[in-house]
């Protein structure tokens, strides 16, 4: 039997902050370290796109707010989540959640299913990076709809929502926070986070 506490881990950090390579690098850490537990990995990204490809008025119009640049409403969002962890998740698994709660009104949201899903306490991870670094980041990674000045749209738009959401956590006692330097090797911000959650 593995010595390892079940994790409920939230991943927030601002685009181009490698969430999604060290969410990569700590499921094969934790399926090394605690082989019979199984990882749930919900991005909400994902979960939009996936919504997207119905065929029916809920995924058009998921699609085409999508295609916009739009946001999505908290009601949808909340749901794909919820959905998720009904689908999912057993009651033993440790969580990984990437990107969600973005803004603070899904804040409650997010705490009331970890309550009914048994998956507190929750460490939340923020990967921290600058801007200049985050649009430098982006631009090499050449997407179409990269542009300088939508990424700092973006990245404006995410720190006066995500903010808050991460104030909230530390003042909670069910969350620990960890604040991660992002801008270092991929190797040495995993060695932090490792270490961090004792793993």
């Amino acid at each position: 039997m593995s010595n390892v506490n079940k994790q409920t881990l939230i991943f927030l950090g601002p685009q181009g902050s490698g969430k999604g390579t060290q969410i990569d690098l700590l499921k094969e850490h934790l399926a090394k370290v605690d082989a019979d537990r199984p990882i749930l990995q919900f991005g909400m990204g994902q979960g939009l796109r996936e919504l997207a490809t119905r065929g029916d008025f809920t995924g058009t119009k998921t699609d085409g707010i999508l295609k916009a640049g739009g946001l999505i409403p908290y009601s949808i969002s909340c749901a794909v989540f919820a959905q998720y962890l009904m689908d999912n998740a057993k009651g033993n698994e440790h969580i990984i959640i990437d990107g969600f709660p973005r803004t603070p009104d899904q804040v409650p949201m997010l705490d009331s299913a970890l309550d009914f899903f048994e998956a507190k306490p929750a460490t939340v991870v923020c990967i921290n990076i600058s801007d200049e670094e985050a649009i430098k980041r982006l631009l090499l990674r050449g997407r179409s709809d990269d542009t300088e000045d939508g990424i700092r749209k973006r990245l404006a738009w995410s720190r006066k929502d995500t903010m808050p959401n991460i104030e909230w956590f530390r003042a909670n006692s069910s969350y620990k926070v960890l604040d991660i330097d992002g801008e270092r090797s991929v190797e040495e911000i995993q060695k932090d986070i490792i270490a961090q959650l004792g793993l």
